[in-house]
């Protein structure tokens, strides 16, 4: 029996479709396990072996609104969605989301295989800032955002 076949009994469901784990259980995965293995295979239309992390733009409204009990999934500290981004954000800093912006503090730290060292995704970290009377207000809201560094295919590459 794997790990996930084991996990997959610990998982109900609210009426409202947000995941509940059985009391003492949470989900508290590694920056690269997100990356290498829920990300990868989510952008590689891979399946997963369970359905832990539903899909939610979360750039649509600020960050108490987020979809579970008060914005909240899994424990009291840590949401995980699923945000396909329909737009090259290059090297914007502010992303709009309802009534305020979140805002990157930490750009572009490397996420590792600690094996061997290699470089499979970057992951920013935001602040949402709320407006309030013409200005805005920083929140205590932090996102991690989390995306896969594409590795160029040598056999794809025109030659000259």
């Amino acid at each position: 029996m794997t790990s996930f076949e084991m996990q997959e009994g610990l998982i109900t469901y609210d009426m409202d479709g947000s995941v509940k784990l059985l009391p003492g259980y949470t989900f508290d995965p590694t920056d690269e396990v997100l990356v290498n293995f829920y990300l990868k295979r989510r952008v590689f239309a891979q399946p997963l072996p369970v359905q832990i992390i539903p899909d939610f733009d979360v750039f649509q409204i600020e960050p108490w609104g987020l979809p579970g009990k008060d914005g909240k999934i899994f424990n009291k500290r840590t949401c995980f969605f699923y945000n396909t981004m329909g737009r090259d954000l290059g090297g914007l800093d502010m992303r709009a989301a309802g009534s305020g912006q979140w805002k990157v503090l930490e750009k572009a730290k490397n996420v590792l295989i600690p094996q061997n060292h290699e470089v499979i995704g970057k992951r920013n970290t935001l602040i949402f800032w709320e407006v309030q009377a013409a200005c805005y207000k920083r929140t205590k809201w932090v996102m991690h955002e989390f995306r896969l560094v594409l590795i160029a295919n040598p056999s794809k590459v025109k030659k000259s």
